[in-house]
């Protein structure tokens, strides 16, 4: 296997990992609060304002129908 193949199932690993979940694994990785400050900013803004992501993916699928 490839290292690109790795990656690309890596991130879909982590992509369906819940937010709490993606917390999780960089604490156990990284240790509890430690590195990574910005990816912990965005899960935790995932965490706290849920609504936001989903109509994030909703005009995503709009964009892609319309063809821009």
């Amino acid at each position: 296997m490839d290292k690109q193949q790795e990656a690309i199932e890596r991130n879909e690993y982590w992509a369906q990992l819940t937010p709490e979940q993606q917390l999780e694994s960089l604490d156990s990785r990284l240790g509890k609060g430690v590195g990574a400050k910005k990816q912990r900013a965005k899960i935790n803004s995932k965490i706290l304002n849920p609504q936001i992501e989903i109509q994030r993916e909703k005009k995503k699928k709009k964009r892609g129908k319309n063809g821009k």
